[in-house]
């Protein structure tokens, strides 16, 4: 069988038994015989990998899903594995967490990757979301190229920031419908150098070109600690009309199902706690910069940080209203009996359905539907412009959330007249 393949430094003609889809051979030793085949998609994880600098087996399976929607076979992935002139090595026994093992690119394989990706157009472009001059995320300003360097043990807060990521990552393209993985085109970067960027977020998650912060907390820091993390993304127009997600994890499950006391005090504390002399609040100084913050408990942060994102980048929300509309006419999601259920077509309303239902004295009433992103810190503010906007003009509104939404869920202020409801 005879192929073009690419092999480093020139486009080569070779004469072998080649797999399927293979674009690129590396050879772990110069004068040896044995070759790894590479297809679009093995380079391409090759490239997250080394992004992640560390990472378990499940890890990599998550990366092959967020980059092509498809499980990795074995003996793909075992064909990688070996000594440290492989694609993929394995740290020592030391650097395990419990049973599991960790692996890491070889610096070797890793300059021989990036020369490679750059002959491959289609590749090179993806890699562009991040690898371009003065980017503050890109492997040569991080000096991220393989190996080992500076990582001493696996450091549970970055491991579990890491697998966090890589699980949203994936949440997205299971539930993406419009838009393919390559399109997506999710990327992680998780920074460590202070000296290189004035912001050093846990993660970066980059989807279709958009940029995401993820902030987690293990319940080891104090509260101020927590909202000078909020300083830089609310003073540097860098950041400005950015998302920041903080996740709250190694919290107990509160016994009443409510959101935990932890984020309950954060979220005060971006409401009453004054910045400086400004007199203004860190939640009013935030929305000064159109950044939108989000305080997650760990149990809901993948569901509700993969949906608040796609309800992000995908502008038209005509199939999820349809669906909505569906459900409210089909399912009991009120306690009354729901007569009616219409679709809004003013752009400019806040509703997206309203409801007639017959209440308990059976008398028809109607019942406005605002879709709204479970953990952004704006609802608290928002829920009370709502009550005082509308308490007049009808009996109650129902606030929509994620279906997906099962513990941890919001105490609602005016209860008579907001109701909750956890089915979008």
């Amino acid at each position: 069988m005879v192929k073009s393949m690419y092999s480093g430094g020139s486009r080569e003609r070779k004469i072998d038994t080649i797999p399927k889809n293979a674009i690129a051979y590396y050879l772990p030793h110069p004068n040896g015989k044995k070759r790894v085949f590479f297809t679009k998609d093995t380079l391409l994880l090759m490239y997250h990998l080394v992004r992640l600098k560390f990472f378990s087996r499940e890890m990599i399976l998550d990366q092959y899903y967020i980059i092509t929607g498809k499980k990795l076979r074995n003996e793909d992935l075992y064909s990688l594995i070996g000594n440290s002139r492989m694609p993929i090595c394995h740290f020592n026994s030391s650097y395990k967490v419990g049973r599991t093992k960790f692996m890491y690119v070889p610096k070797v394989f890793a300059t021989w990757l990036l020369d490679i990706i750059q002959e491959i157009p289609d590749l090179a472009e993806l890699t562009e979301v991040t690898e371009f001059r003065g980017s503050h995320y890109s492997l040569m300003t991080n000096k991220m190229s393989g190996g080992t360097y500076g990582i001493k043990s696996i450091n549970t807060h970055d491991l579990n920031t890491r697998k966090l990521a890589l699980k949203i990552g994936r949440r997205i393209v299971e539930q993406s419908t419009d838009l393919s993985p390559r399109e997506l085109n999710i990327t992680c970067f998780f920074p460590t150098n202070p000296k290189l960027i004035s912001l050093v977020p846990d993660a970066v998650i980059f989807v279709n070109g958009q940029r995401y912060f993820i902030e987690y907390d293990r319940n080891t820091e104090q509260h101020y600690k927590l909202l000078g993390k909020i300083l830089g993304y609310f003073e540097e127009k860098y950041y400005q009309g950015d998302t920041i997600f903080f996740v709250f994890d190694n919290i107990s499950e509160p016994k009443d199902n409510r959101l935990h006391v932890r984020i309950m005090n954060f979220i005060n504390n971006l409401y009453t706690v004054p910045f400086g002399d400004s007199g203004l609040s860190y939640y009013e100084k935030a929305q000064g910069n159109d950044v939108t913050l989000f305080a997650l408990p760990e149990v809901n942060a993948i569901s509700q940080i993969s949906e608040a994102i796609m309800h992000d980048i995908v502008l038209d929300d005509s199939k999820e209203n349809e669906s909505l509309l569906d459900k409210c006419r089909t399912d009991y999601i009120l306690p009354y009996d729901v007569v009616s259920a219409e679709l809004v077509d003013d752009p400019d309303s806040p509703f997206s359905l309203i409801l007639t239902y017959i209440d308990d004295y059976f008398d028809k009433e109607k019942m406005p539907l605002i879709k709204l992103n479970y953990g952004d810190v704006s609802n608290p503010d928002y829920f009370e412009k709502v009550y005082e906007r509308y308490k007049d003009e009808y009996a109650m509104v129902g606030l929509v959330f994620s279906s997906e939404v099962t513990k941890q869920y919001y105490t609602i202020p005016h209860s008579e007249f907001l109701m909750s409801l956890y089915i979008r």
